[in-house]
């Protein structure tokens, strides 16, 4: 069984994540997608954990505009491919790969990449955004506006990352085979859930 896992900010995504991987026992994929595509790109793992998820700030864009109207003149400087879209390119191509067999896959657009894939069950983890608040300030540890800030931009990045390179709406439930919301149920619940309908996807 391949789970592929979209979620929210503070809906608790990786404690499921991780439930699931130990029960199956499989590989969990989700930051170690950010040290792969770092070393396939000879980049630091900051700059690719940065950009992670995210949409290029207008002065990438720009410099990617530029690069792409004068290749020549970067190319002679020997410069590399640290672009948001061979980020992209890198983490489909990693996410397939290690797709040859079981595992957790967390965010990075698998449900998407994986749609097609019959042994895949396609999961989003969501709660109400001010649960969602409440767990990014209990976990960090900082104020109440902080938390809220953060999620309101990680919703923003990843509906903008998702629209971008999908062309979906990344809240959309048609796009999974299963919705859970956190806001009552624990990871071991929610894992519960997300298993029980993989393997009675397995059946049909």
């Amino acid at each position: 069984m391949i789970v592929a896992l979209g979620r929210e900010l503070g809906a608790g995504g990786r404690d499921i994540g991780e439930r699931i991987a130990e029960r199956l026992g499989v590989e969990l994929l989700d930051k170690q997608i950010v040290d792969l595509v770092a070393a396939r790109l000879g980049a630091p793992t900051s700059y690719v954990e940065a950009l992670d998820e995210n949409v290029e700030s207008f002065v990438d864009r720009l410099f990617g505009v530029m690069r792409s109207a004068y290749p020549e003149a970067y190319a002679a400087e020997g410069l590399p491919d640290w672009s948001e879209e061979r980020m992209v390119e890198l983490t489909a191509s990693i996410i397939k790969e290690h797709a040859t067999h079981s595992l957790v896959i967390i965010g990075r657009g698998a449900p998407m990449l994986l749609r097609d894939r019959p042994d895949a069950v396609r999961a989003f983890i969501t709660a109400p955004s001010e649960v969602r608040v409440r767990r990014v300030q209990a976990r960090t540890g900082c104020a109440a506006e902080f938390a809220a800030r953060e999620v309101k931009r990680s919703d923003q990045h990843r509906l903008a990352y998702m629209r971008q390179y999908y062309n979906v709406d990344w809240r959309d439930a048609r796009l999974y085979d299963v919705v859970v919301n956190t806001e009552h149920l624990s990871a071991d619940a929610a894992a519960d859930v997300i298993i029980a309908t993989g393997n009675r996807l397995a059946l049909v």
